[in-house]
């Protein structure tokens, strides 16, 4: 009778050991997935900003602009978007473009490289930048 009954024990203790395994398997997995749905999370507010910069690039692109050398913006204020226009001494002209998809979100901005013809900006199919190519750093910060 004592072998019975050690048999019963040996098969419980198997029981709650494999319990006990798949418990710390499953908390395991779970902060797992919490730590990689903040991840995604900041990667889609990354990609959703990065959306509505490009859209403010390509809206400051159909814009006309004048032939200073000083930053000169434009505002679209429905999208809450800011194009900035910069000519250097070579003659070359940089577009700067910001938004966010809140007010309260910080704004993300892309550059692109281009020359003015006229008032209309042409953009080099090369020229995507996504920080600022001047070497001044005073030159890099954009007007409000």
């Amino acid at each position: 009778m004592s072998g019975n009954l050690e048999k019963g024990s040996t098969s419980l203790l198997m029981v709650l050991m494999l319990l006990a395994v798949g418990s710390l398997m499953l908390s395991g997995l779970s902060r797992q997935l919490s730590a990689q749905s903040l991840e995604v999370a900041a990667e889609i507010q990354f990609i959703k900003n990065q959306t509505v910069a490009r859209s403010a690039l390509a809206w400051g692109e159909k814009q006309s602009w004048q032939a200073l050398k000083a930053w000169q913006c434009q505002i679209e204020p429905r999208n809450h978007w800011q194009a900035c226009l910069h000519l250097t001494d070579k003659g070359e002209a940089l577009l700067a473009a910001s938004g966010s998809i809140s007010e309260s979100a910080l704004p993300f901005t892309l550059w692109r490289w281009g020359l003015l013809q006229g008032n209309r900006l042409v953009v080099s199919e090369q020229g995507w930048l996504d920080f600022c190519p001047l070497l001044d750093d005073d030159l890099c910060k954009l007007p409000l």
